[in-house]
């Protein structure tokens, strides 16, 4: 953005009138857009360098969503400060940051086999879906058992644990 939200985004110079500021304020708000911190120094152009009339601004901005904001959690916006123009380039850095994908893998518990019902959940599972290829019998079967042992058994690590305490 080429504008200033405050008149703290100004250095030396006359005020910007209220309702000018007033107005960008308004859309900002109204786009739900937020203004990235500006890393390096804050003024962004100046005009009289060397004058009693210098004014030193932060003119350029980057306002982002939160969206944005969510999937660039680690982005960073610079002030380069290295050039021949009235304004410094800013540099917008976005970066991703990825978590590891956790795969939670399927575990059938032995003492599952003592229960009359796991075998009629494969047996129900496997003739439900005769249409189904042998993985997808098997990634079927395996979230049936899933949900139905932590019923039957509950959490094994946390009774594990329980009883250990005792």
């Amino acid at each position: 953005m080429n504008n200033i939200l405050s008149n703290e985004d100004k250095k030396e110079g006359r005020p910007y009138p209220q309702w000018l500021l007033r107005g960008f304020q308004s859309v900002v708000e109204d786009c739900d857009l937020n203004d990235m911190k500006l890393e390096g120094y804050r003024y962004t152009w100046e005009r009289g360098y060397g004058t009693e009339a210098w004014v030193e601004i932060q003119l350029d901005r980057a306002l982002v969503s939160n969206n944005f904001m969510q999937v660039f959690t680690e982005a960073k916006l610079t002030n380069i400060e290295v050039s021949t123009s009235d304004h410094s380039p800013i540099f917008l850095e976005p970066k991703i940051v990825t978590k590891p994908l956790q795969v939670k893998r399927f575990k059938f518990e032995n003492a599952w086999l003592r229960e009359p019902m796991c075998l009629q959940i494969v047996k129900e599972t496997w003739s439900m879906h005769q249409h189904k290829s042998i993985q997808e019998k098997i990634a079927l079967c395996s979230e049936m058992l899933s949900s139905w042992g932590k019923e039957i058994t509950g959490n094994f690590k946390d009774r594990i644990r329980q009883s250990k305490r005792c």
